[in-house]
């Protein structure tokens, strides 16, 4: 059975925008092990030491792990994280990364739930989660002068922000409209579309459109619902309801 590769990651920045911020570090697990990986702007000492701002080899390495990945998890990934990133390739005449399938938990945050913010903070607060590391005004603008502690406390911020991406995606990937179909993509044809996990599936009632019925099956692993296409297909038709 081929397993997809699930990347969750997180960068950290001097600025919101590309052409007055640098990548300070990037921070991403694979789904389901146990370190959680950094790279930063003091794995290059030589070029730190020239030029602070210089995020060119950080981003050059980065891109080699987004590029393995076949699916991405962030918050406000889409928004920022991404766009950043994809800035930076342009600065440094690199090309796109490849297409992937990009969950992005703060959109389902926005839209899923109703929540007083739509922060990771606050999510992570409300399903009891680990706690987000708190990051002073000081401390990022000493990191944007290329103060190397401050740096090194942002890369642990980073750490545990990455930590509790992953737990939030965990309690929430039920609730992510248009997830990947796991079932499909690891030729399983009796998996969860939404986590993969064979043998797991109950039949609970039918679901009823104005043309069509139904079986709909509930996931004893994630909690998640789908549906056959109809009452006469086989597992393998599997969807969302």
């Amino acid at each position: 059975m081929w397993q997809p590769k699930i990347l969750v990651w997180d960068l950290e920045t001097t600025d919101l925008l590309a052409d007055f911020g640098t990548i300070l570090c990037a921070g991403y697990k694979w789904l389901g092990e146990k370190k959680v990986n950094i790279i930063s702007l003091l794995d290059f000492p030589r070029t730190f030491e020239n030029d602070a701002t210089d995020d060119s080899r950080l981003v050059k390495e980065f891109y080699k792990v987004l590029s393995e990945a076949d699916i991405w998890i962030t918050w406000y990934g889409e928004r920022f994280d991404d766009r950043m990133f994809q800035s930076k390739l342009l600065e440094y005449k690199l090309p796109p990364c490849p297409h992937v399938q990009h969950i992005d938990l703060w959109k389902t945050c926005k839209y899923r739930f109703k929540l007083s913010s739509n922060r990771l903070k606050t999510a992570a607060a409300f399903m009891d989660l680990e706690e987000k590391t708190p990051v002073l005004g000081k401390v990022w603008r000493r990191a944007r002068t290329g103060h190397g502690p401050s740096i090194r406390y942002v890369i642990e911020h980073c750490v545990q922000d990455v930590l509790v991406l992953e737990q939030a995606y965990l309690r929430m990937r039920p609730w992510v409209k248009q997830h990947p179909n796991m079932g499909i993509i690891q030729e399983q044809t009796e998996a969860c579309p939404t986590c993969g996990v064979s043998g797991k599936l109950h039949k609970r009632g039918l679901y009823r459109s104005r043309t069509r019925t139904y079986q709909r099956f509930s996931c004893q692993a994630c909690g998640a619902w789908c549906r056959a296409k109809a009452l006469d297909k086989e597992l393998s038709q599997l969807e969302y309801v």
